[in-house]
């Protein structure tokens, strides 16, 4: 089972999305995490976990906050969900040729947000499969009900009886932006595999609507002065902090990022199986 769904939230004390979609009985393995001083308003009748004092306001407090998670969770099933989620369903008729719904996609029911939970819990019971999600409502998508050794954004479910066995022993908290691509790449190099549903996706809300939510996305909000304008979204991540954070990135593990440039925009490209390291591969280097 999935234990816990960790919920990282700053100042969206009134706008919690992903928790008012999901079912009751899921809500009830909600924990908020919030800042000390922003405890007090928050009114959901669910868990919260107060981050340390030291954290708030920091340039990699996200970063810092989700290393905490995992610490926090240890060794058990959980997820780790932007506070702005909602979650979808994709008609099957893309990978099995039989349609299940009337349109190509639509937003899930409260009965199938448990059942793409339970569907991830099994998953994580699989070989070397350690970290699951749900794919990006954006994006077109493949002809298979799931991928495996991809990216997995936003909303994130970990079998902590392995990422717990690593976590002392990674650096995930150098960047402010990146900073999931980074503990991705660090599971994959570990033998951690990854596995992204095609049925069950995820909407982004201050990605989608971003003009209307942008001012409380702090990760890239306070980038900028109090004085400054918020840009685009694409302005953003061409900005030079973004693109330091994927050259820093490439650095790493130089064979799962290459950079270059199209249309005088400056782009990446993410190898997610040249980095991943399967667990036998990874046990007979340690034994040589």
């Amino acid at each position: 089972m999935i234990e816990r769904i960790y919920i990282p939230t700053v100042r969206r004390a009134d706008n919690q999305i992903t928790y008012d979609n999901l079912p009751d009985e899921l809500k009830e393995r909600v924990i908020m995490v919030v800042e000390p001083d922003e405890r007090s308003l928050y009114n959901y009748p669910c868990d919260y976990l107060e981050i340390p004092q030291k954290l708030v306001g920091t340039w990699t407090q996200l970063a810092e906050t989700r290393l905490f998670i995992h610490k926090h969770a240890g060794a058990i099933k959980y997820c780790i969900a932007d506070d702005d989620i909602i979650i979808g369903r994709r008609n099957a008729k893309t990978w099995t040729g039989e349609s299940n719904m009337e349109k190509s996609r639509r937003v899930a029911t409260k009965e199938e947000v448990s059942t793409a939970f339970e569907i991830m819990d099994k998953w994580l019971d699989e070989k070397d499969i350690g970290i699951t999600g749900f794919s990006n409502s954006g994006q077109p998508p493949p002809n298979s009900e799931y991928l495996d050794t991809v990216g997995c954004f936003s909303i994130i479910m970990v079998d902590g009886r392995m990422v717990s066995k690593i976590i002392d022993d990674i650096n995930v908290t150098e960047l402010r932006t990146g900073e999931d691509i980074l503990f991705l790449f660090e599971c994959l190099s570990r033998g951690i595999n990854t596995r992204l549903s095609i049925e069950w996706l995820h909407d982004n809300k201050s990605m989608s609507s971003y003009k209307t939510m942008k001012d409380s996305r702090i990760v890239w909000t306070e980038m900028y002065a109090k004085d400054e304008e918020i840009p685009s979204m694409e302005e953003i991540y061409q900005n030079d902090h973004n693109q330091k954070a994927v050259e820093h990135i490439q650095k790493r593990f130089p064979m799962g990022i290459k950079i270059y440039e199209k249309n005088g925009m400056k782009k990446h490209t993410r190898y997610w199986k040249r980095v991943y390291k399967p667990a036998t591969e990874s046990s007979l280097e340690s034994f040589l």
